[in-house]
């Protein structure tokens, strides 16, 4: 059903391509006498022909003599440039005029000349139309057809060139050979390339601004599910971070730092002119560039919405219908599985026993001479012993045992082919992942369309983890006539996510990564044991935990996490081309969205288990909940454009006036007791216990005018001034607008007379310098207004009476936060384009930041909002381009990016005072980590202090005496560095010793064609950050002893009580083992008093991790069929390809992924590579 309707579809636009074209199109004039310029433009206006000409050699100012009414072009032509040596030729809509030379006319007559004929595709095989055809040192030329098809008369020998906007040109002699196919390659640094700019667009060589551009190639080769990732890495300057594992997991952006404090602006999403809150739901597939707005120049024209940066991202469909094409089918897509990856190294069964034997051991309880703590000589050696109750608990010894050998971990230890359990396999799976994109796109000369559907499918390597997505595309542009043009775009998406449990309580995958080794899931005859670590699994007294088994969850899908997401997006659009230059454009556009996500704990009672689900064995009951949340918002945008070029001078202008407003409705509803598990939570209405239901509403609206004028001399000289003012329904009366303007401007030095000696290696050179102010309104839409929040219930003589309050000191005098950036940028080309660079420097200051400051006792309120603090962020960002091989069939070049941010904080809510409890400081970045800093492991050989007075080191007697009395200080264990050196440990020796952002983020990808092969590759790091490492807390934790660790390279002091394997008796060790870690003990399960999950000092070391990283992202080998196979199967482009997804990670990080290490395990977990095998296919 689907392929037929799909047929149908295809069938019905293609009735549009028909050439409408007619060389016998009539036009009236109402003048005998004009100029030929003006002749040209009374048929431009009256017919839909286009004229291509060289200025040079058309005399536009030479007035003709013509009556015309209702009479042919082809007429007409004749008549005005007959014995004038000029010509012309109709190719499609467009009509060529050519200069005939005195050679050229000698060739004829002496027939010397052949007709070459032949096609100019791309290197997909892509047919490009209206590409130019020159006879190199003639004005002979032509342009190629509907079809990309030329036909040209040319001299024997002669040189052809082929050039088209976006590739490279290319030259062919001529010999005796009348037929000529040609594949032009893309040339990336072109000038005349396209970019995107706020409400337009824009040739890159006139662009004043610094903006970035990745294309539809790119985007593709990495071959995501989420659009994000394809981004990552591929625009200098804009950090992207996954922020979880998780099948449908988002990410985070952050264009040029982060410059707000208390709460961080997402950039603004422009999807085909529609303003969106995120672009997770579109098709990477379905991508035809991504264009990223970063200084305020560029951003200033979306004003109070621009502070944080602009990704403006074009789909594959309409470009406005300008030119015919054949209709054609795409399919592109991929299938794949995704493996778990580095893994990180848990203890095993041996080295769990060792820790947990450890952390039995205690001091032995004794005085010795000089030492003020028990068990700890003078000299601050520990002298540890191990009991033989604590012996026999650490071994859970049977019921009534006398020896620890009596125990089933003792005996599963001495087995050598005992291995232990791993409960991580048996809550992941080597998942699947797949992408489907079917398009259907063609045009006639008035109408342009576009269909297209796909369907993503992403499972997690965690299992029951489950994300999928359909997407609906539409677009199309139709030319009413000669001055009115209309269009549309719809794009619909529909997403499912399918999850366990997040709670980290009853998540299976938490609870089944907690297990030790020793921890068998099942029993004898293979039945899941319901508490599988507690007393009656081992026959003893003692326990290791009693987490019901989280396999039986799993299995019996007690849990359901389901999250439905529904989208529509519309763009309608009617243009009316006023006068040669001159147009407006009104745009409507409505955006809607609906989330409902689901939630259901059930009892997990059934005829297997009659103790239920860890929920019910804490609850006693089930629960399930539903929260709803819809929004809808529209833009009305109405446009003037003006373009004109007056001899070396260029010149436009943009004035609009917008209207926007979005509401938001959020229902939620819960309810436990409820009827049957099997109805999960669409049945809520059936609880019987608590039940709780909320509702809000919330709507803004923002009325904007705007203004741009661009001018251009020569295309040397370029200059662009913004001015936007923006009012918002978040701010009180007479605070509501802000004005955001901007300036910039453009110095193409290469084309100075002065600098023409170095045209052989220079191809370009441009000086761009901007500043601009943005803004932020990322405030709840009423914090201005004053109303009634509650009830409180509070007892006035014995009875109980509801009542309502304010909702807290509302400030009606908050105005805008507003961004003032300054960039100074250089462009350049050597080499032939061989070599490009694009080179930033950005100093941004965010003032009057939006937060919250404490105010007197005396109003009734703690804090209340103000414009207070600022921040400021500078960075250079670096992006070069290498064409180091070009030829036909052998292409290479590379990319490499590179960025640093400095973000400091210059003002916070009291001036320039610091606020410690926020780890705010004055002068340092926002993001920063302060806390007690560690020393190594304090030794027998003693230990090294970092010190404001540079490093001290103490031998282990030396340390003893200084520290030992007052702390935990002694061999084995781990102390914090006394920075100020006063011999005691408090607040002012804590430092700032990390920051969670990258001190400096890059890339460098590679990419090689060669005879339909190509081959690419994609690095990317981030340096130089922290992260509160999630894994590490948990698996790293000296307070607990029965669950699974990290393997740990922990001190082990001579003496010790250690576990001889070979015998399975208790020894002690004879030698000193160096580690890493503080040795772990029950005496002291803070390791010093500053380490560990109850140290007072958790930060770094322990809680906080370094996690920089280099990542492969992609490795991508494809083969692209040659045309002589394909075409003979009706089949115009035929590619194959695999490709593998984070194969490699080099890091120093040692838990699950550097990426998202701050996230825990059900939201983040382990790393995974993907395989995928994929086709691009197109009719």
């Amino acid at each position: 059903m689907k392929i037929t309707l799909i047929l149908l579809l295809t069938t019905a636009f293609s009735a549009f391509s028909m050439d409408v074209h007619s060389q016998n199109a009539k036009v009236s004039l109402d003048t005998n006498i004009m100029k030929v310029a003006q002749l040209i433009s009374a048929i431009e206006s009256q017919t839909n022909y286009l004229f291509v000409y060289n200025k040079k050699n058309v005399d536009l100012s030479r007035k003709v003599k013509i009556n015309a009414k209702n009479k042919a072009v082809s007429e007409i032509l004749d008549e005005v440039f007959s014995g004038t040596g000029i010509t012309y030729v109709m190719e499609g809509k467009n009509i060529v005029l050519t200069k005939e030379s005195n050679i050229a006319r000698e060739e004829v007559k002496q027939q010397n000349t052949i007709t070459v004929k032949g096609a100019i595709t791309d290197m997909q095989g892509e047919a490009i139309i209206g590409a130019n055809i020159i006879q190199q040192g003639t004005t002979n030329g032509t342009i190629t057809d509907i079809d990309g098809n030329f036909q040209l008369n040319v001299n024997k020998g002669a040189v052809l060139e082929f050039s088209y906007i976006g590739f490279k040109k290319q030259s062919i002699k001529v010999n005796s050979q009348q037929m000529l196919n040609v594949e032009l390659a893309p040339d990336q640094t072109n000038l005349d390339e396209v970019v995107v700019v706020g409400y337009g667009t824009m040739r890159k060589r006139d662009v004043t601004g610094s903006i970035a551009s990745v294309n539809s190639e790119k985007i593709a080769a990495r071959g995501t599910t989420n659009l994000a990732e394809s981004l990552q890495g591929s625009v200098p300057g804009v950090n992207i971070t996954q922020s979880g594992s998780r099948a449908g997991a988002g990410f985070n952006i952050q264009v040029r730092g982060q410059a707000s404090i208390n709460k961080q602006a997402q950039p603004l999403y422009v999807i085909d002119g529609v303003v969106c809150d995120n672009m997770d739901f579109l098709n990477p597939d379905d991508i035809d560039r991504i264009d990223v707005l970063k200084d305020a120049s560029s951003t200033a024209i979306y004003g109070s919405r621009a502070s944080a940066g602009v990704i403006m991202i074009t789909t594959k469909g309409s470009k406005g219908a300008d030119k015919a094409q054949k209709a054609t089918i795409s399919y592109d897509g991929y299938y794949g599985i995704k493996k778990l990856a580095r893994m990180p190294e848990f203890m095993d069964a041996n080295e769990f026993m060792d820790y947990r034997f450890a952390r039995y051991t205690t001091l032995d309880g004794k005085n010795y001479d000089g030492s003020s703590r028990k068990g700890v000589d003078a000299e601050g050696h520990p002298h540890y012993i191990i009991k033989n109750t604590d012996l026999n608990s650490a071994f859970l010894a049977r019921k009534g045992a006398t020896s620890y050998k009596d125990s089933k971990l003792y005996e599963l230890m001495m087995d050598p082919s005992f291995d232990g359990y791993d409960w991580k396999k048996m809550v992941t799976r080597t998942a699947a992942q797949q992408n489907h994109f079917i398009s259907a796109a063609g045009a006639t000369d008035k109408i342009n369309y576009r269909v297209g559907m796909g369907y993503q499918g992403e499972e997690n390597v965690f299992k029951g983890n489950d994300y999928e997505r359909f997407n609906f595309k539409g677009a199309m542009d139709a030319k009413l006539s000669k001055i009115f043009e209309a269009g549309f775009s719809t794009n619909m998406s529909m997403s499912r996510t399918q999850d366990i449990c997040t709670d980290g309580t009853y998540s299976p995958y938490v609870n089944a990564f907690y297990f030790n080794p020793f921890v068998s899931p099942t029993d004898a005859d293979g039945n899941l044991i319901p508490n599988p670590g507690a007393k009656a699994a081992f026959g003893s007294d003692a326990q290791f935990t009693s987490t019901y088994n989280p396999l039986i969850d799993l299995n019996d899908g007690n849990y359901t996490n389901e999250t439905k997401m529904y989208r529509l997006m519309g763009n309608f659009y009617l243009r009316a081309n006023i006068i040669k230059g001159l147009k407006f454009t009104t745009t409507f556009s409505p955006n809607y969205s609906h989330k409902r996500q689901g939630i259901f704990y059930a009892t997990g009672l059934n005829e297997g288990n009659d103790v239920g689900s860890t929920y019910y064995q804490k609850n006693k009951t089930n629960f399930g909940s539903v929260a709803n949340t819809t929004r809808v918002d529209w833009t009305w945008d109405n446009q003037f454009d003006y373009n004109r070029t007056f001899g070396d001078h260029t010149i436009g202008a943009m004035a609009l006036f917008s209207l926007y407003k979005s509401n938001t409705e959020y229902q939620y509803e819960e309810g436990k007791g409820i009827a049957s598990d099997h109805t999960t939570f669409h049945n809520l209405g059936t609880a019987s216990g608590d039940k709780k239901l909320s509702t809000s509403y919330t709507e803004s609206s923002l009325e904007s005018f705007a203004f741009r004028a661009n001018y251009s001399y020569k295309g040397r000289y370029m200059a662009t001034a913004t001015l936007r003012t923006d009012g918002s329904s978040r701010f009180a009366d007479g605070n509501r607008w802000g004005w955001f303007p901007s300036v910039a401007a453009a110095w193409r030095i290469s084309d100075e007379a002065w600098m023409k000696q170095f045209n052989n290696w220079l191809d370009n050179a441009k000086l761009r310098l901007s500043y601009g102010v943005t803004g932020n309104n990322n405030v709840g839409d009423y914090v201005t207004i004053a109303s009634a929040t509650g009830p409180s219930y509070v007892t006035i003589d014995g009875k109980e009476v509801q009542g309502y309050y304010p909702n807290g000191l509302v400030n009606t005098e908050l105005i805008w936060e507003k961004v003032k950036e300054f960039d100074v940028g250089l462009d350049l080309s050597f080499l032939k384009n061989r070599i490009n660079v694009t080179a930033d420097f950005y100093n941004r200051l965010s003032d009057g930041q939006i937060m919250s400051r404490s105010v007197p006792i005396e109003t009734g309120e703690k804090t209340s909002t103000f414009n207070v603090g600022s921040v400021q962020n500078r960075g250079i960002e670096l992006g070069l381009n290498f064409n180091i091989i070009n030829k036909k069939d052998f292409s290479w070049s590379a990319n490499v990016n590179f960025a640093r941010n400095w973000n400091k904080i210059k003002e916070l809510s009291n001036g320039k005072v610091d606020e410690v409890a926020n780890n705010w400081f004055i002068g340092e970045p926002l993001n920063v980590l302060r806390d007690y800093t560690h020393t190594d492991v304090i030794t027998d050989k003693g230990v090294t202090m970092h010190t404001m007075n540079g490093d001290k080191h103490y031998t282990l007697k030396e340390f003893y005496e200084k520290y030992g009395t007052k702390y935990k200080w002694y061999e084995g264990q781990m102390a914090v560095n006394d920075w100020n050196d006063d011999g005691k440990i408090d607040d002012n020796d804590k430092q700032i010793y990390g920051c969670t952002d990258p001190r400096w983020t890059g890339s460098f990808s590679t990419n090689v064609y060669f005879k339909g092969f190509d081959f690419s590759i994609m690095f990317y790091t981030k340096s130089g950050f922290w992260s509160r490492s999630y894994f590490h807390e948990k698996y790293m934790k000296y307070g607990d002893r029965g669950n699974a660790h990290m393997q740990l390279d922990y001190y082990i002091p001579k003496g010790a009580p250690i576990i001889d394997h070979a015998t399975g008796e208790i020894t002690t060790a004879t030698e000193t083992h160096y580690g890493k870690y503080p040795y772990p003990n029950n005496s002291d399960t803070s390791m010093g008093g500053y380490f560990g999950d109850k140290g007072s000092a958790k930060g770094e070391g322990f809680q906080y991790q370094k996690t920089s990283f280099t990542k492969v992202k992609n490795i991508t080998l494809g083969y692209t069929l040659p045309k002589s196979v394909v075409n003979k199967a009706g089949i115009r482009n035929l590619r194959v390809y695999v490709n593998v997804l984070n194969p490699f990670c080099f890091t120093n990080y040692k838990g699950f992924d550097p990426e998202w290490a701050s996230q825990n395990l059900q939201n983040g977990g382990p790393s995974s590579v993907t395989y995928q095998f994929g086709v691009n296919l197109k009719f």
